[in-house]
């Protein structure tokens, strides 16, 4: 369409004639009378023409698409309807709800009962297993505690035992060594004057008669200054003496010497007529 500003607007005191028009009423199917009138009256030539063309109608007419078929309409799906469950849909509903909780709840009860019953079938299993090693082992303690005795008593015994043979040996080999050894009351002699106090005035000497003469010949060399009283006596063991002397006497011979070392060692039991020294 063209554009109807652009046309020439009538001044109102150009329009020298001009009258209203309304449609007549309609009366037996005939129009009704309606009153003659010019409406270009009055208006130059131009005036008409600009009026005229600008009610002409537009060069390029507008396209107008034709309206679909009735068939080619889409209609929408109808909305679904709201409604008030069915007694048997509220019964479906309920059953699944109480068939989903049944489920979960035995669930995690089977899951708890599986729990404790591993801690409880456990701990009787330990309970079970420790009641039957403690009635298994009492024999075997009983055993091991018989047999503990047992050895310690063996222990006590052969401890004696060895001793005792020790003491044989010893006494054998002094035996043996005093024999081939003439020189070796020196070493009794020695001890003896360590016990004795260095102003001793006299004293008195029991030897074999085999050792006689070495032990004269020690003291004299030893304690000159002391008197002795040289006594031989047969009884007395070779390598042994007795000295007696006014306030302490000795006895130094093989045999009572092996009996203060058996004393010592628990072999014999001990005398009150200990008033001798023997070493």
């Amino acid at each position: 369409m063209k554009d109807l500003s652009n046309k020439g607007i009538i001044p109102a005191d150009e329009l020298s004639d001009w009258q209203s028009w309304s449609m007549g009423e309609l009366q037996s199917g005939k129009l009704g009378e309606q009153k003659s009138a010019q409406p270009f009256d009055g208006l130059t030539a131009a005036q008409v023409e600009a009026l005229t063309a600008s009610l002409a109608p537009a060069e390029t007419p507008m396209s107008i698409e034709p309206l679909p078929e009735p068939d080619e309409i889409e209609t929408a799906p109808p909305a679904p309807q709201l409604g008030y469950p069915t007694a048997a849909e509220l019964e479906s509903i309920h059953q699944e709800a109480w068939q989903t909780g049944h489920d979960a709840g035995f669930a995690a009860g089977e899951a708890e009962g599986r729990e404790w019953g591993q801690r409880e079938g456990l701990a009787a299993g330990l309970a079970e297993a420790q009641q039957r090693f403690t009635e298994a082992w009492a024999p075997l303690e009983q055993l091991a505690t018989g047999f503990s005795d047992a050895l310690h008593a063996l222990e006590t015994q052969l401890s004696g035992d060895v001793l005792a043979l020790a003491v044989k040996l010893a006494e054998r080999l002094v035996a043996a060594h005093l024999a081939a050894d003439p020189r070796a009351i020196e070493p009794l002699l020695r001890q003896a004057l360590a016990a004795l106090p260095a102003t001793l005035a006299q004293g008195r000497l029991r030897v074999n008669p085999l050792d006689l003469g070495v032990a004269r010949a020690f003291l004299q060399q030893e304690r000159p200054e002391t008197v002795w009283q040289w006594i031989e006596d047969a009884s007395v063991p070779r390598g042994g003496c007795l000295v007696e002397t006014p306030s302490l006497s000795q006895d130094l011979t093989h045999p009572a010497r092996l009996a203060a070392m058996s004393r010592a060692l628990g072999l014999a039991e001990e005398t009150d007529d200990d008033d001798v020294d023997n070493v």
